[in-house]
């Protein structure tokens, strides 16, 4: 490494963490370092690339959703395997969250491009729930009705519509619930041009693992990387699903743990989606080389990342159904990421009693591509002592150590039933 001592470091090199170098990047000020864990199962690299802002708050990126809630008959028609989580609606708050996030990536696109960082493929193309059975109208009808200032965002399409919008649907597909502004980006080359942004701004990314984070008299002090001592004013925990490891350097218990969450890969096909597509089985990006992702399981067995045949085939049996002319397409590859999850699904922001100089950006859970954009404005304006963006109550760390009933969130099963 070029030197030892750094205003800030930041600990993860996935896009939350490089968004968060990138945009302290621009205060010339500062002197930042990111520092890249490399471990397998790196969320980023196994997300869908989703800015989906209201399908994400409501459940529809979970994946694979429905099956604690359907009946025995379609849970079989479905071919469940083992147990999965069910979907909720999250608190108002974070809808508010993810649509200002969501909001932002234009103004970064267009600045990331003209600083020289790579294109990360910003596409306007929807998110279309398929609804098959009247299960999933009503289910779609509970969404509607539970966020009407949001109505506008969203638009109802019947049967007849739904095909000439989406040709290559399934025809016996009932209609679909849009979000209209949900739209997605290449995962690999956000984190990409974050990390480009960052450089071409004079941070330096160095390869490898924190091992130690020194705390004196309650201020942060340094941290430990390959062996050799690191010198700051501010750590930044950015390390995903690893962030708890990190916080048990400085005497705090971050209740985040993996969630492995598989998916498949297609052979490059000519555009086959106008939008990309949630349904009870799956989710389905077309990305703009033509690949179709397919995601994704939500499992929760630890740092495991091997696939799984039987949890892989129920996504393509969902994908088939959904578009039944995948049948003959080649799979060309099927990993796994973990997505660092919290109990309440919202992630982990800001300070913490009794740490001078530490920032918590973690526990995104499945939005990190989304809500990377406003984390890094978040720690931005902690760092330059600002009134953040948002409230940062709800997010921050001692919500956990607090006795409250969060009234707040919806359960989907309460809609289903």
């Amino acid at each position: 490494m070029k030197n030892n001592k750094f205003d800030i470091v930041i600990v993860g090199g996935g896009v939350v963490g490089a968004s968060v170098a990138y945009e302290l990047s621009k205060d010339s000020s500062l002197s930042i370092a990111l520092i890249d864990i490399k471990k397998p199962g790196n969320a980023t690299q196994a997300s869908a690339g989703g800015l989906w802002a209201i399908g994400e708050s409501v459940g529809l990126g979970c994946g694979v959703i429905f099956f604690k809630t359907l009946s025995k008959k379609r849970q079989e028609n479905h071919g469940v395997i083992g147990e999965v989580a069910r979907p909720h609606q999250l608190p108002p708050f974070f809808f508010d969250f993810c649509l200002k996030s969501n909001d932002m990536f234009p103004g970064l696109y267009k600045e990331l491009i003209e600083l020289g960082a790579c294109d990360f493929k910003l596409e306007k193309t929807g998110l279309k729930f398929i609804m098959y059975d009247q299960d999933d109208l009503k289910y779609a009808q509970g969404i509607y009705n539970s966020i009407p200032h949001l109505k506008d965002q969203m638009a109802w399409l019947n049967q007849e519509e739904l095909i000439i919008d989406e040709p290559f649907i399934n025809k016996k597909a009932i209609g679909a619930l849009e979000f209209l502004k949900d739209d997605q980006v290449n995962p690999y080359l956000l984190m990409n041009s974050f990390r480009d942004g960052a450089r071409i701004n004079g941070a330096e990314i160095i390869k490898g693992e924190v091992t130690d984070v020194e705390v004196i008299n309650g201020k942060v002090q340094s941290v430990t990387v390959n062996d050799g001592k690191i010198y700051c004013n501010t750590v930044v925990n950015a390390a995903g699903a690893w962030a708890k490891e990190i916080g048990n350097m400085v005497g705090l218990s971050l209740p985040i743990e993996p969630v492995k969450g598989q998916v498949l890969l297609s052979e490059k096909l000519p555009p086959i989606m106008r939008s990309c597509i949630s349904t009870s089985d799956c989710y389905i990006a077309q990305k703009d080389n033509g690949e179709v992702l397919i995601g994704s399981t939500t499992e929760n067995i630890g740092y495991e990342t091997s696939g799984s045949l039987s949890h892989l085939r129920s996504l393509a049996a969902g994908a088939v159904k959904a578009l039944p002319l995948l049948r003959n397409i080649d799979c060309k590859r099927t990993w796994a990421g973990l997505r660092p999850g919290t109990p309440d699904e919202v992630p982990i922001l800001g300070p913490v009693d009794g740490i001078e100089g530490y920032l918590n950006a973690c526990g995104h859970f499945r939005t990190g591509i989304l809500t990377s954009a406003i984390t890094a404005r978040i720690i931005s304006d902690l760092v330059n002592d600002n009134e953040p963006i948002i409230d940062l109550k709800p997010f921050l760390l001692d919500r956990f150590s607090k006795k409250v009933v969060n009234h707040s969130v919806e359960k989907m099963e309460d809609i289903l039933t």
